[in-house]
């Protein structure tokens, strides 16, 4: 994990390396809005006024993206 404050950046293991963008779709399926920064991170930049809850349901449907992966 990298990043400040909101902004992270989640590098993908060396098993996913290079498909970073993968995930970035399998979460649009989740309904989930991310994006990449490079073959091997995916970014999350949400709203600065999001709430906990927001964050749990965020982090729920990406690990249902992941899960499709792998």
């Amino acid at each position: 994990m990298r990043g400040k404050g909101l902004l992270i950046g989640a590098v993908v293991n060396d098993k996913f390396k290079g498909r970073a963008r993968e995930f970035l779709v399998a979460s649009m399926e989740q309904g989930l809005m991310s994006l990449v920064a490079g073959a091997d991170v995916v970014r999350f930049t949400p709203s600065l006024v999001i709430s906990e809850e927001e964050i749990r349901e965020g982090m729920a449907r990406f690990e249902k993206a992941v899960a499709s992966l792998v």
